[in-house]
């Protein structure tokens, strides 16, 4: 149990492993403002990238974009995630502060510059800039936050972030019902009109900014920095936690660290790079790795595809007139291609927000009660995504609207899986290669997303039926992976540093 506070007889204790460490620290302000600038820089990596599916409908007339350049615009945000190894690598070698600080600077920069777009080359090129920097925020900050917290309290704040990824898209969805709509046009020199879409644009990258600065004012990872050598800066880096938690009048206990049986060592790049990788994909390793990699590929693509494909869906099936008939049949009667060029704010785009908003404060929501069973992963896990698999194959077996839909809904709650696997991550990965392997892991799962969403696209009308049972196929193999995982009461010992 943590003191509260420590006379000045307290005796000092050297050779000190580093979770008891983490301990002395205790829990309170500093902590709170890391689950809070973690929790900050989620929101903007994914407003940054989920926003734009709202801003290409507003933003086509002023750009003259065609529907197959609204489509590479909204799929671009993506594109970034190709780069998610080298920043794994970075933040491996480098530190993962430094990293991520760059990355959301570098993002909010290009990100804020993509709503001054005047063309669509010029947009394409800052969003892909931008995408390549944020999505590294995205992907290391979990990392950051899982290395910087207490054993006990790990799993808690990975739940408390995953929840902020799943509210930035409600937050997204609401300035987009508050901004988008609002008609004004000021005249700007070199860039026509400066209209609702480009503010909301603006508005959406601040969050990463704003994350920056507040990652600016917090430290290191003690863990890195132990498994770098950094014995002494590891030291200073846990007294100023403990002295932001209990005043600066208290003295930290802890004068020096047990040493790690494996410290990063100095070699060529190649050296490094085959030494960063090799561990992920090898024993005892090898086998985590694929079911936390399989793992994180369904639950994400799971919400994502769907999610995707929500607002075109969901129009579909309430404009049906008939109501004998199943989802699937409902959905493709109605189902139309999107012209952008119509108008710059169409009704589709609304009804795109109206449905996000309710959707993602369930979504919410749901994560929220979820945390209560935090430390109950595995179980958290199996369970949502048998129960996903469950009403992929259900679907389409009622003709009433309201189970049908909430059916629907109900597949897309794989997301309340993700603090499961993200905590995962950190526990069984070793400080060497963890930054990398989370990088890694989520690089595959975004891959995943961009096939599912064009599948889904080419198949859901000639075959939406077999398309949501082929998915149930994809769903149950993730159960047979989470039976597997360890328990939850098992301490993860693979390769810890």
């Amino acid at each position: 149990m943590v003191k509260k506070s420590f006379d000045v007889s307290v005796v000092m204790k050297e050779n000190v492993e580093l979770e008891n460490a983490f301990d002395d620290t205790g829990h309170g302000r500093y902590n709170h403002i890391l689950l809070v600038t973690s929790c900050m820089i989620t929101i903007g990596a994914v407003m940054d990238m989920l926003g734009y599916s709202l801003v290409i409908p507003a933003a086509s007339c002023d750009l003259n974009l065609t529907l197959e350049q609204g489509g590479i615009l909204k799929s671009i945000s993506f594109a970034g995630y190709v780069f998610a190894i080298p920043w794994g690598y970075i933040a491996d070698t480098k530190g993962r502060r430094i990293t991520i600080l760059v990355s959301c600077t570098a993002g909010f920069v290009f990100s804020a510059l993509a709503s001054f777009s005047t063309t669509f080359t010029m947009m394409l090129v800052l969003k892909f800039l931008a995408s390549c920097f944020s999505t590294a925020s995205l992907t290391l900050i979990t990392t950051y936050l899982g290395e910087s917290t207490c054993k006990n309290k790990r799993n808690k704040y990975i739940f408390i972030q995953n929840i902020s990824s799943t509210g930035s898209d409600f937050v997204c969805f609401v300035l987009g019902y508050l901004i988008l709509p609002l008609d004004f046009a000021i005249s700007v020199p070199y860039l026509n009109w400066y209209k609702s879409w480009r503010l909301f644009s603006f508005v959406m990258s601040l969050p990463l900014g704003l994350g920056a600065v507040m990652l600016y004012f917090l430290r290191e990872t003690p863990k890195f920095l132990v498994y770098r050598g950094d014995f002494d800066q590891a030291i200073d880096v846990l007294r100023a936690m403990f002295k932001t938690n209990y005043g600066k009048d208290k003295v930290y206990p802890v004068i020096s660290l047990m040493k790690p049986y494996k410290l990063l060592e100095s070699s060529s790049f190649w050296d490094s790079v085959t030494r960063q990788v090799t561990p992920i994909f090898k024993p005892p390793l090898l086998w985590r790795s694929l079911q936390l990699f399989l793992l994180l590929s369904i639950c994400c693509s799971t919400n994502n595809v769907f999610f995707m494909w929500f607002p075109t869906m969901v129009n579909s099936f309430f404009t049906a007139s008939d109501e004998d008939s199943n989802f699937c049949q409902k959905v493709v009667a109605n189902i139309t291609p999107i012209k952008y060029n119509d108008v710059c704010i169409e009704n589709s785009s609304m009804n795109t927000i109206y449905a996000g908003m309710l959707l993602t404060l369930l979504s919410t929501s749901l994560n929220i009660a979820v945390i209560a069973f935090a430390n109950w992963r595995r179980t958290l896990i199996f369970t949502f995504v048998f129960v996903s698999g469950v009403c992929c194959i259900t679907v389409n077996m009622f003709s009433d609207r309201i189970i049908s839909m909430v059916l629907f809904c109900t597949i897309q709650f794989t997301l309340l899986s993700l603090g499961s696997i993200y905590s995962y991550y950190v526990d069984i990965f070793p400080t060497s290669c963890r930054g990398l392997a989370t990088s890694t892991g989520v690089m595959i799962a975004r891959m995943f997303c961009l096939s599912g969403v064009s599948i889904v696209g080419s198949t859901i009308v000639d075959n939406c039926e077999l398309t949501f049972y082929c998915w149930a196929v994809f769903l149950f193999s993730g159960i047979i992976a989470a039976v597997f995982l360890p328990r939850e009461a098992t301490k993860q010992d693979i390769c810890k540093t």
